[in-house]
């Protein structure tokens, strides 16, 4: 390794210094004092050296597990985890991807035994289906047009206005320890009961990346922990410990509190996600309306007559 870092400095100092270049010797193929023709380029700048068209969908593509011939990709765990909250999604990929795979798999099996039992059949099992994809389609094309036409200045003068000027959310100090099963967390929490230090365990126990601080994430407002740790932690009093284990989608927590205050103003790189949120939201009600104004819609009543169409569309 060292030698590989030797040869690299040197090579990164030779593209620095034309003169540290020709001091390492003048190559064979080119003599120093040859006439270069500077209106042509000199080296071959067509041809890609790396074919990377479709790069991110073969990504997506990978299998990451294979459960009864049925396929757990890469793609399917990063929808996963675009899906988990804030402050969960923020943990490193390798504190997230185990638990996350289990469930993807533990579902393909779940699938398997349904169709094993002739479920994909079903009538209402069909309809849900259809319900399920129709509305991640709807929702689909409702972030991609009202997306397009959102731009910085928008979301700068909505951060203004909702954020400018006001208190930040209530925050409090919380310190968390992630463990793999209940048990644990029902062991770790006689530890404390029984005078261990909270840090400590943290460190020695913890699954998650906050352990080396002794799982100490400081003063966070609830809307970014996980909902089922942010319900607990607000309930909580300053220096308490939840008297349970607290379950999430990628594991068990032992919670503990320190202190409550009220927050700043959070900056704008902190909110930009969820003023752009907001912004769909406001624009969705247009597009819909776009979409009805554009499309034959007829309806019926309960018995399967057609009703008359509504004025005003």
């Amino acid at each position: 390794m060292k030698h590989w870092l030797a040869n690299s400095a040197m090579a990164l100092a030779c593209l620095l210094s034309p003169a540290a270049a020709w001091a390492q010797g003048t190559p064979k193929s080119v003599s120093p004092a040859t006439a270069i023709d500077l209106t042509k380029p000199q080296f071959d700048t067509q041809t890609p050296h790396y074919d990377v068209t479709g790069a991110s969908d073969r990504a997506a593509g990978t299998v990451v597990a294979e459960v009864g011939g049925r396929a757990v990709t890469l793609g399917m765990v990063g929808d996963a985890i675009r899906d988990l909250p804030p402050t969960v999604r923020s943990l490193p990929f390798e504190t997230v991807f185990p638990p996350l795979l289990k469930q993807l798999t533990q579902m393909q099996a779940l699938v398997v035994r349904a169709q094993r039992q002739g479920l994909e059949k079903d009538p209402a099992v069909l309809r849900r289906a259809k319900l399920a994809y129709d509305n991640v389609l709807a929702n689909a094309v409702l972030v991609r047009e009202g997306g397009a036409s959102i731009t910085e200045k928008m979301l700068l003068d909505r951060y203004e206005r909702d954020y400018a000027g006001k208190p930040g959310p209530d925050e409090t100090d919380v310190s968390i320890v992630m463990l793999a099963t209940e048990a644990e967390g029902n062991t770790i929490l006689a530890e404390l009961a029984a005078g261990a230090d909270f840090a400590t365990i943290a460190r020695r126990s913890s699954r998650d990346s906050s352990a080396q601080a002794g799982g100490h994430l400081g003063f966070q407002p609830q809307s970014v922990l996980a909902p089922d740790i942010g319900s607990v932690a607000f309930a909580l009093a300053p220096g308490q410990t939840a008297p349970r284990p607290v379950r999430t989608s990628v594991g068990w927590f032992v919670v503990r509190i320190g202190e409550h205050r009220q927050g700043e103003r959070p900056a704008f790189a902190a909110v930009r996600d969820d003023i752009r949120t907001a912004l769909l939201r406001d624009a969705f009600p247009a597009i819909t309306d776009a979409a009805m104004r554009n499309t034959t819609v007829r309806t019926f009543d309960i018995s399967g007559k057609e009703l008359a169409p509504e004025t005003g569309r």
